[in-house]
C-alpha cells in the first residue's frame, strides 16, 4: 500500500511540475511582451522628457519664471482616467484609459494672442510628457506583478522537483526494497519448510 502511495505521491507531484513549467512559460512570453512595449515606451518617454526640460528652461528664460508661473495655473485641470483589469493565469492586470492629454493652445486657459510661443511649447511638451508616463504607468506595474509570480511559480518547481520528488522516489526505493528482502525471507522460509516436510516424510516411510 506503501508503494502505491508514493506512487501516486510521484505522478501527482510531476504533473504539477508539468503544469507549473507551463504556466512559468505563458508568464514569461505575457512578461516579455508587455517588456518589449515598454521599453519603446521609455525610449518615447526619455525623448519626451527632454524636450519638456529644454522647452520650459527656453520659456522661463524668455519670458521669465512668474509669466511660465501663471499660465501654468491657468492651464491646470482634472486629467479623467479609467481604470480597467483583466485576468491573465488569474492575475489582475490593469490599464488606464484617458482621453488626449495634449490640448490645443486655445484650450489651456490663456490668451492664445498674448501667451508667447515658448510657453505654449512648453506647456505642449509637458502634456505630451504626462501622456506617455500614463501609458508607461499600467505596464510597469504589470511587469511588476507579472515577474513577482513567475518567481513563485519558479520556487514551486524548485519545491517540488529538488526536494519533494527526490524524498518521494528515496522513500519509493527504500520501501521497494524492504519488500524485497521481506519477499526473498518469505521464500527461503518456504523453502525450509518443505525442507522439513520432505525430510519428515522420508523418515515417516523408513519407520517400520
Amino acid at each position: 500500500m506503501n508503494v502505491l502511495a508514493r506512487r501516486a505521491q510521484i505522478r501527482l507531484a510531476s504533473d504539477g511540475v508539468v503544469l507549473l513549467k507551463g504556466k512559468r512559460e505563458a508568464l514569461l512570453k505575457e512578461l516579455l511582451v508587455r517588456a518589449r512595449k515598454l521599453r519603446k515606451l521609455r525610449h518615447e518617454l526619455h525623448r519626451r522628457g527632454r524636450a519638456a526640460v529644454a522647452a520650459l528652461a527656453v520659456a522661463r528664460a524668455t519670458s521669465g519664471a512668474p509669466e511660465v508661473r501663471s499660465a501654468a495655473i491657468a492651464g491646470q485641470r482634472r486629467v479623467p482616467l479609467t481604470v480597467k483589469s483583466e485576468k491573465v493565469w488569474g492575475l489582475e492586470l490593469y490599464d488606464i484609459e484617458h482621453e488626449p492629454i495634449v490640448r490645443s493652445p486655445g484650450e489651456r486657459g490663456t490668451g492664445v494672442l498674448t501667451t508667447s510661443s515658448q510657453i505654449l511649447d512648453a506647456a505642449e511638451t509637458a502634456e505630451a510628457l504626462l501622456e506617455r508616463l500614463v501609458e508607461c504607468a499600467p505596464i510597469e506595474s504589470n511587469i511588476q506583478v507579472l515577474g513577482d509570480e513567475v518567481r513563485k511559480v519558479s520556487r514551486r518547481i524548485s519545491a517540488l522537483d529538488d526536494h519533494l520528488l527526490p524524498r518521494l522516489r528515496d522513500d519509493l526505493r527504500r520501501i521497494s526494497r524492504a519488500l524485497e528482502e521481506r519477499e526473498r525471507e518469505d521464500v527461503f522460509r518456504l523453502k525450509r519448510i518443505k525442507q522439513k516436510k520432505a525430510a519428515a516424510r522420508r523418515n515417516a516411510a523408513g519407520d517400520p
